[in-house]
This record gives structure tokens, sequence and C-alpha cells, in this order.
């Protein structure tokens, strides 16, 4: 991911590190859009399931976790929402 015109839309730069996800990471620099994040999910033994803001690496593959205090509630609202109406069509 490398900018080459700035677009209206939400970025933020972060490093591949694996963060959520086992590690891995290739510590690349990454400039990430609102398009590139995607919402995962982890359910523990008790049934409980907890989400979280990821990203693949364009470098690795690995995946890395941004926390939700980092993203603006529009973009996290849409993602949510994009996560909900795939996970009805599955």
């Amino acid at each position: 991911m490398k900018i080459l015109k700035k677009g209206p839309g939400w970025n933020i730069e972060w490093a591949c590190t694996g963060k959520g996800n086992g590690g891995g990471g290739c510590e690349s620099l990454l400039l990430i859009e609102e398009g590139d994040l995607y919402v995962t999910a982890n359910t523990d033994m008790h049934g409980d399931t907890t989400h979280y803001t990821t990203f693949k690496c364009i470098n690795c593959g690995c995946e890395t976790d941004i926390p939700n205090n980092q993203i603006p509630q529009r973009v996290q609202t849409k993602i949510s929402n994009a996560y909900r109406r795939k996970n009805r069509r599955d």
C-alpha cells in the first residue's frame, strides 16, 4: 500500500506486527485505508465472541489487528455493517 494521491477517506500509518494474530509480522510501515480493514472474530471456550478490526499486509500476508480506539466510529460502523451483511449471507 503506497500513497500516490491522498484521497478523501480515512487512513492511518500502521506497522505489520501480527499483533492479535500470533505475531510474525514483517514490520513494514503501511498506509492503511478504510477499504483495507475487515472484521475478524475469536470465540473462546465459554462461547464469548470478541471482534477485531484487522488488515492483511501486502508484503508478507500476515494479519494485524488495529485497536478500535485508533479507528473513527464512522469507519468502525461501516466495517461492522459489512461484516454483518456477509455473515447473514453465509
